[in-house]
């Protein structure tokens, strides 16, 4: 994995082979990572932090809780490992079900034969979760991490001031439809973190998926989200049930390959949006 320069302080790389878009921020006698991967691809992650920064890592900032963000916590178990409180209460209910010791051997069985092309990430994977949680934001040498919601209700960005430079999680997709089937996902709280970021001084965006972006992008999908709402209450007003809502051709942000995944996230946004 190769470690592109953002800005002064920042490296991340998007080349979306392995997972979320990844980056680490240099400050003045350390440095924290954002978000990582599979236990796979974080070992080649954290492999190449050294060759672009010279300070130690020591602390792992978690965007939010979906699998190819926090599976590769495991790699940095010896730091810090920070997290909105909600991504904490999430992973430690999640080891009681889905991650449970039982559970996770028939998840990872099912990786293993569906897709052994991708075994490599997933092997050995252990969940490890934060050891440090948040409300509503945390502070590091003024790199400042806040929550939001939107994406899921965990879903928090990383703002780097002095580099005019923030990872915006799962917030953005860019060149791709933006997942929303989160049972927790909630379109107002995304429209609200948009217009948020636009109040922001940042002439670099990380997305969570695609290449890097600027305000341009967020105002972009800002607008597009503002009229599937108005759209979409206007269906749910004349008695639309979720299947005709979650059907209907919107304008297109961006053209999807999984058209099942874009169902489910209208899905979701209808059971928000009807009274």
């Amino acid at each position: 994995m190769k470690l592109h320069k953002v800005s002064s302080r920042v490296h991340a790389n998007w080349d979306g082979e392995t997972g979320g878009n990844v980056g680490v921020i240099e400050l003045s006698d350390s440095a924290v990572a954002v978000d990582a991967q599979y236990p796979g691809s974080a070992r080649k992650f954290r492999a190449a932090i050294p060759k672009v920064i010279s300070q130690p890592l020591s602390h792992l900032l978690l965007t939010h809780i979906h699998g190819d963000h926090v599976f590769g916590n495991m790699v940095f178990n010896d730091l810090e490992i920070v997290g909105h409180r909600r991504l904490w209460e999430k992973m430690e209910q999640g080891l009681k079900k889905e991650w449970s010791p039982n559970s996770l051997e028939k998840m990872l069985e099912t990786y293993r034969t569906d897709a052994p092309e991708r075994w490599w990430l997933f092997e050995g994977l252990e969940i490890v979760v934060p050891t440090i949680t948040f409300t509503d934001s945390w502070e590091m040498d003024g790199v400042q991490f806040t929550n939001h919601g939107g994406h899921s209700d965990c879903s928090s960005t990383v703002y780097v001031p002095e580099d005019r430079t923030l990872f915006a999680g799962d917030l953005l997709f860019v060149g791709m439809f933006p997942w929303a089937g989160d049972p927790t996902a909630n379109p107002d709280h995304w429209i609200d973190a948009f217009q948020d970021m636009l109040k922001m001084d940042i002439e670099t965006i990380i997305p969570g998926h695609g290449p890097l972006c600027d305000l341009h992008e967020v105002e972009r999908q800002l607008s597009w989200m503002k009229e599937v709402k108005w759209v979409m209450q206007g269906l749910i007003q004349d008695g639309a049930t979720e299947d005709v809502a979650a059907s209907y051709d919107y304008r297109v942000l961006y053209p999807t390959d999984r058209p099942e995944w874009q169902k489910k996230s209208y899905a979701r946004w209808y059971n928000v949006w009807k009274p």
